[in-house]
């Protein structure tokens, strides 16, 4: 079937440009249990840190290296509200080197 019409991005006059600087965060709270205990809220104070704290205009980029499903929760809702530009969720754990070299190569920001 051919389109039909014409694609509206076309039109748009304005794109975002990133912030000049990017801030990184890589998660890992594989369950709430056992050392993993105080995960999540070891997490919250985290990323509360760095928004109370970092002044100046930057994108917060968060790489979950596959967290348990409240984890994942907090982060999207994190992102849902706008405080997390960029938020990649892993489906398994990559490692700590494997997130970096996501992080590394996608950090839109010149620093």
């Amino acid at each position: 079937m051919p389109r039909m019409g014409q694609n509206p991005a076309k039109f748009v006059d304005h794109l975002a440009a990133p912030a000049p600087v990017t801030v990184a965060l890589l998660s890992y709270v594989p369950f709430l249990s056992g050392y993993y205990r105080e995960g999540l809220e070891v997490l919250r104070a985290c990323l509360g840190s760095v928004l109370a704290n970092t002044d100046g205009p930057y994108d917060l980029m968060v790489f979950d290296n596959a967290s348990c499903a409240e984890a994942r929760e907090y982060l999207r809702a994190e992102h849902d509200l706008g405080h997390i530009q960029f938020l990649f969720l892993s489906d398994r754990n990559v490692g700590k080197v494997g997130a970096w070299n996501v992080i590394f190569a996608s950090a839109p920001g010149e620093y």
